[in-house]
């Protein structure tokens, strides 16, 4: 079943430290058969694993109602080594629904344990039909960000004078004749974690190209923070807030992440806003368009 609530790293010493628990929690060795069964048997014993949506929602209200924290919720990576709950929500999360997990309840139907597995092909066409429902929804305030966004098509780009997080001024007046791409996201923000590698991917295509890639971290937070944090997100970082005045504001930001592609002229050619990675790569074609002599 699609988690439609992540886990994400908004601690910033949980997100320094989350590559080192990983390797002491996983050991990044292939577990031996007996191995595993010495860890199902001290895990999963006297547990059952729900198969169904039924029995996973009923489990699920349960386990709300008596407010069970995670900390008393035991997470297995697929060779059940025990995770951190960050860590694991986080690497199903980033799995572009290829990871699921299998809940195990005592007889009480409380949640005592998750195993991560890989999803079955019918499981990966649900989790992305579920979450295309999700983004696909029509609401007030999506209709509101898809209005701003398709009224500023076409427009002058909202100016900026701005520095990144190693003292260097950007000013879009002197970006003409380059095409510039923003994205707007903030620490803590599980759907902007969500398509970072993908962004990453189009600084390495367009690297050397008249491209330049600028993220606005909004929380106000210092540059060394967002340096920190934001060290394998490969935009420019560049520290913001979200106040009256600011580029956030200027742009109308209203959800996160959001992105825009500016062209060569400084007109706003492509806009998305919330996280739908099934429309990045229109954001892709739309630089190669602009490249295009």
């Amino acid at each position: 079943m699609f988690i439609k609530k992540i886990g994400i790293l908004s601690v910033a010493t949980v997100l320094a430290t989350a590559n080192f628990l990983h390797a002491q929690e996983v050991g990044g060795t292939t577990a031996t058969k007996e191995q595993i069964e010495t860890r199902k048997n001290k895990y999963l014993q006297g547990l059952q694993r729900l198969t169904d949506t039924e029995s996973i929602a009923k489990a699920d209200s349960i386990t709300a109602a008596r407010e069970i924290q995670n900390s008393a919720i035991t997470f297995l990576s697929h060779d059940l080594v025990k995770m951190h709950p960050t860590i694991f929500y986080q690497e199903i999360d980033m799995s572009k629904f290829k990871l699921i997990a299998d809940k195990y309840v005592d007889k009480d139907f409380v949640i005592k344990a998750q195993v991560m597995r890989e999803a079955t092909p019918v499981e990966y066409e649900r989790n992305v039909a579920e979450f295309k429902a999700i983004i696909n929804q029509v609401t007030p305030q999506s209709i509101e960000r898809d209005q701003i966004i398709a009224n500023q098509m076409g427009k002058a780009a909202p100016h900026f004078s701005v520095t990144d997080v190693d003292g260097v001024k950007y000013d879009l007046a002197e970006l003409k004749g380059k095409i510039v791409v923003l994205n707007f996201w903030f620490i803590g923000c599980g759907p902007c974690k969500r398509e970072m590698p993908e962004l990453n991917e189009l600084v390495e295509k367009y690297k050397g190209k008249d491209v330049v890639f600028l993220a606005f971290e909004v929380n106000n937070n210092e540059a060394n923070k967002v340096k920190m944090i934001a060290r394998d997100f490969h935009y420019t970082q560049v520290p913001s807030t979200r106040k009256e005045g600011d580029v956030a504001n200027r742009y109308q930001i209203k959800v996160y992440p959001t992105s825009y592609v500016i062209d060569q002229k400084g007109i706003i050619r492509f806009g998305l806003a919330g996280y739908n990675p099934f429309r990045l790569p229109e954001l892709d074609n739309t630089i190669q368009t602009l490249l295009k002599p």
